[in-house]
């Protein structure tokens, strides 16, 4: 397995300029942690439907490449284990990144393989789990095949919860900061007021953000709603007359904001 280990660095850099067809481009829903654990355990079915599939000369042998040699039947034998793992740790306060990460990258060295050798016998089913990794990767921030370095991590469904009620919370104070701030600025009094209505906007999504999320919903509307009040009131933020120590506020308050930017991708 000494090939295996060294080549899985370089093997993501390779694959990284390659497409998965059949697979959009598109950026796909997020998926609730209920989901992922539920993905687990499709991978773990459809690898070894894989295996099953392979012809037994195949499944013994041993490939040579330029960094050394993979013997097939303990490649496959490991990635199982990585998927099981993920299955077994994935939880609502531990999302499992590392295991994630493991099972994507153990993946993208046969994908390789198999792209390089349509011919073999089971790479249908190998494309079927392909698809399956591809929506792993886009719970994790990332695309299958792994390109080069890439940041494999989940905000998992509490963290999110949490951080949709913090932006709430936020948008109500900084009503407040942004009111008395610009008290003065007589000149910023029309945008002050239409940016004060987009942080009711702001408060009432991301509250049925959090909503959503807790309840296992679908949420990607309200996320792209508080990412679209984020936005105006930042193009209000950006006016020459806005006092800095307003500006500053709201610089402050953009953790949450930004977890919810990273975890549906917008």
């Amino acid at each position: 397995m000494s090939w295996l280990k060294r080549t899985l660095g370089c093997a993501m850099v390779a694959v990284c300029m390659l497409g998965f067809a059949g697979v959009s481009a598109d950026p796909i829903a997020r998926m609730s942690d209920k989901q992922v654990r539920e993905l687990a355990k499709t991978l773990a079915k459809q690898e070894k439907a894989v295996e099953k599939a392979l012809p037994s000369k195949f499944k013994n042998s041993v490939l040579r490449g330029p960094s050394g040699e993979l013997m097939v039947k303990n490649y496959f034998s490991d990635l199982a284990d990585a998927i099981d793992h993920l299955y077994e740790r994935f939880t609502g306060q531990y999302s499992a990144s590392a295991e994630a990460t493991e099972v994507l990258t153990r993946s993208s060295v046969m994908h390789q393989y198999f792209l390089d050798n349509p011919d073999v016998k089971g790479v249908n089913e190998w494309d079927v789990y392909a698809g399956s990794l591809q929506l792993l990767a886009s719970a994790y921030g990332e695309e299958f095949p792994l390109g080069d370095n890439p940041a494999v991590r989940r905000i998992g469904d509490k963290e999110l919860a949490d951080a949709a009620n913090d932006a709430a919370d936020f948008a109500k104070k900084f009503d407040s900061v942004l009111s008395k701030g610009t008290k003065k600025v007589s000149e910023l009094k029309g945008d002050v007021k239409d940016a004060r209505e987009e942080l009711k906007d702001l408060s009432a999504a991301s509250k049925s953000l959090a909503s959503n999320i807790k309840k296992g919903r679908p949420a990607t509307s309200e996320a792209k709603q508080v990412m679209l009040a984020v936005e105006a009131i930042e193009d209000v933020l950006d006016n020459e007359a806005m006092p800095g120590d307003v500006v500053a506020a709201w610089d402050a308050g953009q953790t949450p904001i930004n977890k919810i930017e990273q975890a549906f991708a917008l």
